[in-house]
């Protein structure tokens, strides 16, 4: 369980780096909505951050369902428990992918990080009074996939000998399986799902 809190956390972090500077953008930091204002602090990032913490939630839904092990952890010598730089580097690598998606907005495609932008520019429009309407636009994530977390594991229990039996090219089910170890997203064809 700490585990799955250490992953959000990494990911949360990620996501505050990657906010827009907002003084670049006419906003305080340090005046939060949502979060207490704090001087030294910058609560009104961990407010815009709310916007887009679904990106992390999801991101981490995907590093949990391939798989993590004690070994995707360390412990420090102060005994904090950190992700390895390999996980690390998984799950930022998730996080960019779905950022760089492309989502319609206003009539155009972007990526979210030009709507997060876009959202926060708005929101500094309004709270300076250069616009009577705040209106929040995100949209919802996009979820193109078709190997859940059963068609993995069933693919990763066939063997020769049952590959054989199903009649499935040896170098689909080989490079399936490797994407699988590697933790990384396959596509199922219907061919393939109708034989396992």
């Amino acid at each position: 369980m700490e585990g799955i809190k250490i992953v959000l956390d990494g990911g949360f972090l990620f996501l505050f780096n990657f906010l827009p500077d907002i003084n670049t953008i006419g906003l305080e930091p340090s005046i939060g909505f949502l979060h207490e204002i704090a001087p030294s602090k910058t609560p009104l990032v961990y407010d815009l951050q709310e916007l887009f913490r679904y990106v992390i939630d999801y991101s981490v839904i995907q590093i949990l369902e391939y798989g993590l092990k004690k070994s995707d952890f360390i412990t420090t010598e102060n005994y904090h428990i950190r992700l390895r730089p390999e996980t690390a580097k998984r799950l930022i690598e998730t996080i960019k992918e779905n950022f760089n998606q492309r989502y319609l907005y206003k009539g155009k495609k972007h990526t979210l990080e030009n709507i997060m932008f876009e959202n926060i520019t708005e929101f500094s429009k309004f709270i300076s009074d250069n616009s009577k309407k705040l209106e929040f636009t995100i949209p919802e994530i996009m979820i193109k996939r078709n190997d859940d977390i059963e068609t993995r594991e069933r693919i990763l229990s066939i063997d020769p000998e049952e590959r054989k039996k199903l009649k499935i090219n040896k170098s689909t089910l080989w490079y399936q399986q490797k994407k699988i170890k590697e933790g990384k997203q396959i596509k199922v064809y219907e061919k393939t799902r109708v034989k396992i």
